[in-house]
């Protein structure tokens, strides 16, 4: 399916196609935008929960970590990670479907997994 606005996109998506050309280069700009953040998405929430859970356990009995506004600190760090859990979900162009390559027709996505 061949798409030039993100009306178009967004109902290419719910239909499930099998490939999806992105004919509009300024949407095929932003569809590598979204890509990217979220990848930058996945790496930041492993990252973050695992400071967060390091920073509730303190194995290493670091004093600055049983104060009062690090009980805060901890409690924004794990909510703001199992917030990026679910950022991925806001960008349902890019959780359904991966760049595939670009030619004169546009950029190709085509499905992340395969039936």
């Amino acid at each position: 399916m061949k798409v030039a606005t993100m009306p178009e996109l967004r109902l290419a998506v719910k239909q499930l196609g099998p490939e999806i050309i992105v004919a509009d280069e300024k949407l095929a700009r932003t569809i590598g935008l979204w890509n990217l953040l979220r990848t930058i998405a996945n790496i930041a929430v492993i990252v973050v929960l695992a400071v967060g859970i390091f920073a509730w356990a303190n194995p290493l009995r670091i004093p600055e970590l049983e104060a009062p506004w690090a009980l805060t600190a901890r409690r924004i760090i794990l909510g703001v990670g199992i917030l990026l859990l679910f950022a991925e979900y806001l960008m349902p162009v890019v959780r359904l479907y991966k760049p595939a390559g670009s030619d004169a027709l546009g950029l190709k996505l085509v499905p992340r997994k395969q039936k």
